[in-house]
């Protein structure tokens, strides 16, 4: 279902931002516009029934085409960044790095997180005394 929604957002969404905004704008607009999404999850797990299931569809929804714009966006302006003869250099070194960052990512943020809950009385990332 996911990949349907990529598509139709790659396809229909996205083009239509872009000759708006521009790609700077709608990767800016796109970081900007994911975070109080992320923020309201919290807030969403309050519901119950019906209502939860709609909103948290709609936000991962949201939040998925914005993931999609802002990729699309920074690989677009990366590539006008550099010259033809280079192109193909500076994606391999792009995708490599991200893939790097999302395998490095969340083994970083559980170790961030068990050094923050043996520190619980630290004044720098102090723990949650439950």
């Amino acid at each position: 279902m996911m990949s349907v929604q990529f598509l139709q957002s790659q396809v229909f969404v996205y083009p239509l931002a872009e000759r708006f905004l521009g790609p700077m704008l709608v990767t800016r607009f796109a970081g900007a516009l994911m975070i109080p999404i992320q923020m309201s999850y919290p807030f969403i797990a309050n519901l119950s029934g019906l209502s939860l299931s709609l909103m948290l569809n709609c936000a991962s929804i949201f939040i998925n085409v914005l993931i999609e714009s802002a990729l699309t966006g920074l690989m677009i302006l990366q590539n006008k960044a550099v010259d033809q003869s280079q192109r193909g250099a500076a994606n391999g070194i792009a995708m490599t790095a991200m893939s790097l960052f999302k395998t490095v990512g969340p083994a970083g943020a559980g170790i961030l997180f068990s050094w923050s809950e043996r520190r619980l009385n630290a004044a720098f990332l102090p723990g949650i005394i439950a």
